[in-house]
């Protein structure tokens, strides 16, 4: 009788350990990330024919959200070559301006997904690469 009981213990152990490990992958961030893919290139305000090339990928939190972009991507580039055209070279020039552009590229990334009433989960926007001339 003693082996069964000893049998029985380290069943429930066993069984009580993946239940705390289940929880703690409902728990943990699931972070993805979403290149947004080919680079955007577009020109921007300038005396002289300069453009930008952006190699951009989005930070994010959850499968709806990735899925999300995904969905909505045509829409997201556009909105985003249309911002990157707006910028004047003064700007581009400044680590100040880069920051603000990289603040008004994930507004107008979660701008979208919020006009489309999907989730908005991004913690991030990443310029992997990044081209001025």
């Amino acid at each position: 009788m003693k082996p069964l009981h000893l049998a029985f213990f380290f069943i429930c152990m066993f069984a009580t350990s993946l239940l705390h490990a289940e929880e703690g992958e409902e728990g943990s961030s699931n972070v993805q990330y979403v290149p947004l893919k080919p680079a955007i290139v577009t020109n921007y305000q300038s005396k002289k024919l300069s453009y930008i090339k952006a190699d951009i990928t989005l930070q994010v939190t959850s499968n709806a959200t990735a899925e999300a972009i995904d969905r909505h991507l045509p829409y997201i580039r556009h909105n985003l070559v249309m911002l990157f055209s707006r910028q004047e070279e003064a700007t581009l020039a400044s680590t100040e301006g880069k920051t603000r552009l990289k603040a008004d590229a994930l507004a107008a990334v979660i701008s979208v997904l919020d006009s489309e009433n999907e989730s908005t989960d991004i913690e991030a926007i990443l310029f992997t690469s990044f081209i001025v001339e």
